[in-house]
């Protein structure tokens, strides 16, 4: 049925309502069923009530600083019993429960289920009123009517009823919500009903009082007296009301105090990117163990405080400490600890009604005396700090971190354990750990359990009103479940661009840090696009840097869709959008991003619809160029250029770094004349090869190459043309070695050459082959005049001559100038045989 809706009524609660409404039917029905043998004096009565129930039904005095309002319902059901019985009294309490629903809920089974809980809880009441003046009073009339009965006999069964009346009513409703809820019956009953046995009594009272007044004085003098109840009625009715509005005048100050303190403290939060309705759990947690430990009103409150602004002190902790992903240094933690202090300072000022600032400034003490700041040891520590400690560290190790994931309930009780004695307080732990059950309910029905690492906010004041109590008397009945969908709200915006910012401040300062402890090109690229990442969605990232000496730029490092496709990618300055930022050297986001991609295979469904690209520059030195790249149309607002700017001035600046120190160690290990390794590079390549041959077991020769005659080139034309001829050497040596064999410049017109793999006959066809092209070499002066070197050879095996480079250079040098002596030998052999021919030529012939 459509009429009745149950949607929120679990198994329980459905059968409790069935049972109660069909109870409650029966003894209606028996009730009418009695009111047909009524007589006509006594019909009017029974009118005469009705009506006096409806109006003071619909007319309720609210009470002021609750939720909850009283009539004079109870007093006309009473006089009910007394004068017309257990079936009037009955359809009376029915009639002014349907009444107040009808006011307080626009639910059917409200409408229904509370006169039937009425009627059941009235009949017993009545029916216990006359077998207790039975009892003692020996009156066994029902009804009473006008008979005359002692004042002193009343008070015992009337106070019986009430009694009867204000628990079974009280129990009925709280049974239900408590079911609906999956509550205790005895905290909804407490909770919401407890205070309310005055209005009874005094309905009571009321009764009893109007009874004797119209037995000893008459109907008609009391009806007379109506008017000047009406106006006491109504009095006290404007006194309230105003009241009322006094108490919700300040009741929206308070609230406005309080929303103030939750939207400082939610912008607290944000600025821990790690914080997910932590506040909102502690707050339960910590409120319930005060009541627990029946701590005070103005304590309780304190905690609530507390909960909220625990950690507002972090406002004088650096982002990158605060957020650091790893344990803190010993300075690091350190200035962490001044946050108890400076909290509790800046509340200080703020004059609380109650104590908050010691929660604040005490919620890191530790039991054993070993906390901080002040190191307060046991029960010195206030309860209400020792409180917050345990459950702000309890709630704290279940959220997850981003270098970490949070514990399980389990884990985190464990933990508690483990430490309680040392760290905690030891009872709290255990009085904790005890409710922990009904703490997690609480936090359940809030919507507040979730422990991950997000930006969603939790406000409690999502919350909505459920339907009311059924009787206005029990307003202060814990409110039913909302649908949890409505206890969600949008995240403010405020609040992502509060977390925005420290997140792009955290990112920043660690990208700057992390630049500044590599000198490798490659790190610094692969550093770059992780941090973009973190602040500037993208699909695709690629990192351009530009080769001046070839006039293009190649991706280093991509990330993302199509990486694979784009890396060591190349980009003429000029080429796509990212050559044209090349080019031009300025930043380019409107530019049609697919540009970039002529001619490579992308994967499919892939085309990019927007970008941001800017150049990497160092003073007036073009480094490069970052592009990001995303298949969303308009992907890329104002902040994100901002943001990558700032990231590329920072890159700049250590690719800048990397490249000077890289070309610093180029200039180091290179012989600036010749462009060959110099005798410093020649060490470090020995040691790689001489460490590979032991690991092989190979072997290789170290060539010592020394010019003939340089001197001479050096005397005869100077020290310009002699440097033209050590290049032109350093070359014609190159190209008779291999591509993956060493060639250095050792000192002055020295050179020397690692080889491999060269044996017998292959060691002395090189040493020809260098002596014949350096010998042909003639380098054009002036005129017709040439300079000429030649070149002396002296071959050493690693292993058979030598295992360190001086052991081997000594042995090629002894080499090579026996060879040159040998030559110089033949040379001379050469010019004797010359002259001795030259001789035999120029003498006369003797016949």
């Amino acid at each position: 049925m459509k009429f009745i809706d149950m949607s929120d009524y679990n198994l329980a609660a459905k059968v409790y309502w069935y049972v109660m409404v069909a109870i409650g039917a029966l003894i209606c029905g028996w009730g009418i069923g009695q009111t047909f043998a009524f007589n006509p004096g006594q019909w009017m009565q029974f009118l005469a009530l009705a009506s006096l129930v409806v109006i003071s039904s619909s007319h309720p005095i609210r009470i002021p600083n609750t939720k909850a309002s009283v009539t004079a319902g109870d007093t006309f059901i009473f006089l009910g019993a007394i004068f017309l019985g257990t079936p009037a009294a009955l359809l009376l309490g029915a009639a002014d429960s349907f009444v107040s629903s009808l006011r307080t809920s626009k639910r059917a089974t409200s409408w229904i289920s509370a006169p039937a809980m009425m009627a059941t809880t009235v009949f017993i009441a009545s029916n216990v009123f006359y077998l207790a003046l039975d009892a003692y009073s020996n009156v066994s009339t029902n009804p009473l009517g006008t008979e005359r009965v002692q004042f002193s006999q009343l008070i015992a069964p009337l106070v019986l009823m009430a009694l009867l009346q204000y628990f079974l009513n009280g129990w009925t409703v709280a049974a239900l919500h408590a079911l609906k809820g999956r509550r205790s019956i005895w905290d909804n009953w407490r909770n919401g009903y407890l205070w309310t046995s005055w209005t009874f009594f005094g309905a009571a009272i009321a009764a009893m009082l109007l009874h004797e007044a119209i037995i000893n004085f008459g109907v008609l003098q009391v009806a007379l007296s109506i008017p000047v109840v009406g106006a006491t009625y109504a009095t006290y009715k404007v006194y309230f009301e105003r009241m009322n509005q006094k108490t919700r005048e300040a009741a929206e100050v308070n609230r406005l105090h309080l929303a103030t303190v939750e939207a400082l403290a939610t912008a607290i939060d944000a600025k821990d990117q790690t914080t997910h309705c932590h506040v909102r759990r502690v707050q339960i947690y910590a409120a319930g163990m005060g009541k627990l430990l029946r701590l005070s009103e103005g304590e309780i409150e304190a905690l609530e405080a507390g909960a909220l602004l625990h950690d507002i002190g972090k406002l004088a902790v650096p982002d990158h400490i605060l957020n650091k992903p790893g344990k803190l240094t010993a300075p690091e933690f350190e200035k962490m600890k001044i946050h108890t202090t400076v909290g509790a300072q800046i509340l200080e000022r703020v004059k609380f009604p109650y104590p908050v600032a010691p929660i604040v400034r005490h919620h890191h003490e530790r039991w054993d005396g070993k906390g901080y700041p002040e190191g307060l040891r046991g029960e010195a520590i206030p309860v209400t700090a020792r409180i917050l400690t345990v459950v702000d560290s309890f709630d704290s190790v279940r959220e997850d971190r981003p270098y970490r994931r949070g514990m399980t309930r389990e884990e985190a009780s464990q933990l508690l354990r483990n430490h309680a004695g040392t760290h905690f307080d030891p009872k709290i732990v255990a009085l904790f750990l005890c409710n922990l059950e009904s703490f997690e309910t609480k936090i359940e029905l809030a919507d507040l359990a979730h422990h991950g690492f997000t930006t969603e906010e939790c406000d409690p004041r999502g919350l909505i009103e459920g339907e009311p109590p059924f009787d206005e008397t029990q307003a202060a009945l814990a409110l039913p479940l909302a649908p949890k969908a409505l206890l969600r709200p949008l995240q403010p915006a405020y609040l992502q661009q509060i977390k925005d910012a420290h997140r792009e401040v955290y990112a920043l300062y660690e990208t700057a840090r992390t630049f500044s402890s590599s000198l490798d090109v490659e790190d610094i690229a692969s550093v770059l696009v992780n941090k973009v990442g973190q602040i500037i969605p993208f699909d695709t990232c690629a990192i351009y840097l530009y080769d001046e000496r070839k006039g293009y730029a190649r991706v280093v490092r991509a990330a993302g869709r199509n990486a694979d496709v784009l890396q060591d990618h190349c980009l003429a300055l000029g080429e796509g959008v990212t050559g044209f930022v090349l080019a031009n050297r300025i930043q380019a986001e409107w530019l049609d991003p697919m540009l970039d991609f002529a001619g490579l295979l992308l994967a499919p469904d892939t085309t990019y619809r927007s970008m941001i690209a800017l150049p990497l520059i160092k003073g007036d030195h073009l480094l490069g160029a970052v592009a990001v790249y995303s298949l969303q149309p308009n992907r890329y607002t104002e902040d994100h250029l901002r943001l990558l700017d700032t990231m590329t001035r920072l890159a700049s600046d250590a690719f800048g770094n990397a490249i000077n120190h890289a070309q610093a160690e180029t200039n180091a290990l290179t012989d600036p004349l010749t462009g060959l390794p110099n005798g410093r590079a020649l060490h470090v390549r020995f040691e790689e090869e001489s460490a590979r041959a032991r690991r092989t077991n190979h072997t290789f020769q170290v060539v010592m190459l020394d010019l003939d005659d340089f001197k001479a080139v050096n005397d005869t034309f100077g020290h310009k043309i002699g440097d033209q001829m050590l290049r032109e050497a350093a070359r014609i040596l190159g190209e008779q070695l291999r591509e993956y064999d060493f060639l250095a410049r050792y000192a002055g017109d020295e050179f020397v050459a690692i080889v491999h793999d060269l044996v017998g006959d292959q060691v002395e066809d090189l040493r020809e082959r260098i002596e014949r092209a350096i010998t042909k070499f003639s380098l054009h002066v002036e005129g017709d005049k040439h300079a000429r070197v030649g070149i002396s050879v002296g071959t050493a095996n690693y292993a058979l001559h030598g295992e360190t480079l001086d052991q081997l250079l000594i042995h090629a040098d002894q080499a090579m100038y026996r060879a040159k002596s040998d030559r110089k030998q033949q040379m001379r052999a050469e010019i004797e045989r010359a002259k001795i021919d030259t001789n035999k030529l120029a003498s006369p012939s003797i016949n």
